[in-house]
């Protein structure tokens, strides 16, 4: 009796064929049913996506075609002739009355139903039954037109009137035909109502368009009208009237249903001017033909490659398995941290050169560590040096900036005799300048907007009525922090571009946005606004672009909210915009910042992005 070893008990070469055929045997079966669902799946929803734009466009043709139809129904209106007989009010004699007759229908023949294939007939009815088609047929007493439901409606309204299919009226034996109704009115007195117009079609002008759609040998495109009557079907074999009730009672537009034992897709458009449906059917299977084959193919080509596989493996397994697991185990004492171990065994084949490789990369690894350490450490006092100046000088830019409008602002005050006002805002701008002591640290956004208030009161007594702001800031967001004097630079060009240049109010507003990890605020103004090609170079110098490869022209406004570009009264270089966005980047990342949109005449708008804060940070604010 043959007695089995126990698993650990058997050869780490058995172990390895034995779970490497398991496992590349269940993942190529895995893969490959896996992959041919989620094919399949995503091919339909594909293919789906595919016929509803097809039958939409179908939609979109027979709705162009129905268009037609109502233009012709006016067509009558490019006739001055036709309208003056139509006008005419006064008796005439048999005579007359039968050359009016004829001058009509002859107008209805020529342009109406010869250049149509598709037009039955037209009529032009008033207290005169007027009629023209491809057959010569009797036509009804006008007094017997007005007992019709479609009649009624057109002489109530202007709006035009589509009748579905119905068996042709006002003449004998007439064909099936839907029809175009619209009223007719004077063109002398447009209240006046002359009668009304209707143009009977058949369907061989949608049938032309629908023919052009192939849902393949087992599927089929239809035409549905409200009553579940089919005007267009390419295939009798299907039960059109069972798949648009199914997708009808669904609610979607695109459904899938089993019928006779064969799955089918089915999509559906309606067609509101007529109140049709069109419905397309694909057959699943047959859609799917080409995936099946693709998934035996890949199935038979992993299984041939599975095989090969195991033969390498087989081979190599007997060649390098215990010189190469050697290694593998040092490398795992190395990626531990020991960076002692060494490879022992001095082969001359390309193992023992991998051993030996292996030894001298680990000697580097050590060395290159300790050089590393040093370099890193030089390097991040410098980042760190280099970029404590760059702060403190876009900072100083700044500063003068505001200091120099703000006082100006105060100056006024005191020229004109107004004291207390003027007081109030040097307690204002006192306020603000206590700020910039805390410039290089992060405030609350409630001292921001404080400080904000205390800028943006400043001057709007300033242009006495001129400027109107309004800052609505979550309540939440209150106690985050953010950099000091974040809004000043930006809100003080909007105010100096917005007010200064024109005569008109204008109105400021700043507001917040919290969405998912970014803080985002929003200072908008009705200004002059940036010409285009201002704000794009203003645009590339917020991107780190450098100002010489600019295209020539008038320089940048002062790259602030409510700057008119080249409408503007002051110029500069964009240095409260450039310099809040580099302040914003390098103490969050580029992926942070200013962004600008604007419209000349219409107003400019400055987009905020900071990260949210943690709930630590902004705790210890």
């Amino acid at each position: 009796m043959i007695r089995l070893k126990k698993y650990r008990d058997w050869s780490l070469k058995k172990k390895l064929l034995i779970f490497s055929a398991l496992f590349i045997l269940g993942s190529i079966y895995l893969v490959a049913f896996i992959s041919y669902y989620k094919y399949t799946r995503d091919f339909e929803a594909q293919a789906g996506g595919r016929v509803q734009q097809i039958i939409e466009q179908v939609s979109f043709n027979i709705d162009s075609y129905l268009d037609d139809l109502y233009r012709l129904s006016l067509s009558v209106y490019l006739n001055d002739g036709i309208m003056e007989a139509l006008e005419e009010t006064y008796d005439s004699s048999s005579l007359a009355q039968l050359e009016k007759r004829r001058l009509i229908e002859n107008y209805l023949e020529e342009m109406l139903i010869y250049p149509r294939g598709d037009i039955n007939r037209v009529f032009v009815i008033t207290d005169e039954i007027y009629s023209s088609g491809r057959l010569q047929v009797s036509v009804d007493d006008a007094k017997l037109v007005k007992q019709y439901g479609w009649y009624k409606q057109a002489m109530s309204t202007r709006d035009t009137i589509f009748v579905p299919a119905h068996m042709q009226q006002m003449v004998n034996q007439g064909p099936k035909v839907f029809s175009i109704v619209r009223q007719l009115r004077s063109t002398r007195n447009s209240d006046r109502i002359l009668g009304v117009i209707k143009v009977d079609a058949n369907y061989s002008g949608i049938e032309n368009i629908s023919r052009k759609v192939d849902m393949g040998k087992d599927g089929g495109l239809f035409i549905i009208d409200n009553r579940d009557n089919v005007i267009y079907q390419s295939t009798p074999r299907l039960d059109a009237v069972r798949f648009v009730k199914e997708i009808r009672r669904s609610g979607q537009s695109s459904i899938k249903v089993t019928y006779d034992g064969t799955p089918y897709l089915l999509n559906t458009t309606l067609l509101p001017r007529s109140n049709w449906s069109i419905l397309a059917v694909n057959s699943l299977p047959e859609l799917n033909a080409g995936a099946r084959e693709t998934r035996n193919f890949g199935l038979w080509l992993a299984l041939l490659s599975a095989a090969f596989a195991f033969i390498l493996l087989l081979w190599f397994l007997n060649k390098f398995l215990k010189p190469l697991l050697t290694v593998v185990r040092l490398m795992r004492e190395v990626e531990r941290g020991d960076l002692t171990v060494r490879f022992p065994d001095k082969r001359g084949d390309e193992v023992g050169y991998l051993g030996s490789s292996f030894n001298s990369l680990v000697s580097r690894i050590s060395k290159m560590l300790e050089e590393n350490t040093q370099l890193v450490k030089q390097v991040y006092e410098t980042e760190l040096l280099q970029k404590e100046a760059q702060v403190l000088a876009l900072h100083n830019q700044i500063k003068p900036h505001f200091i120099f409008n703000t006082l100006n602002m105060i100056s006024m005050q005191m020229q004109i005799g107004n004291q207390p006002k003027a007081i109030d805002h040097i307690h204002k701008l006192s306020s603000i300048l206590r700020s910039m002591s805390f410039w290089d640290k992060d405030i609350t956004l409630q001292r921001e907007i404080e400080l904000l208030n205390a800028y943006l009161s400043i001057q709007s007594s300033r242009y006495d009525g001129r400027l109107e702001y309004d800052i609505r800031i979550d309540p939440s967001l209150m106690s985050y922090p953010v950099p000091a004097l974040l809004f000043q630079p930006i809100v003080e060009n909007a105010v100096i571009h917005g007010c200064e240049t024109k005569r008109e109010k204008t109105t400021l507003r700043i507001y917040s946005e919290l969405s998912g990890s970014r803080l985002r605020f929003v200072i908008r103004d009705t200004g002059i606004g940036i010409d285009p090609a201002a704000l794009e170079r203003l645009r590339r110098r917020l991107d780190g672009g450098p100002d010489e490869g600019s295209p020539p022209g008038p320089p940048v406004s002062d790259g602030s909210v409510g700057s008119g570009g080249s409408g503007g009264r002051r110029k500069g270089h964009g240095i409260g915009l450039v310099n809040v966005n580099k302040r914003i980047r390098m103490k969050y990342g580029a992926d942070y910042g200013l962004s600008v949109d604007s419209k000349l005449h219409h107003g400019t708008t400055v987009t905020i992005d900071l990260p949210v804060p943690s709930q630590e940070e902004s705790g210890h604010v």
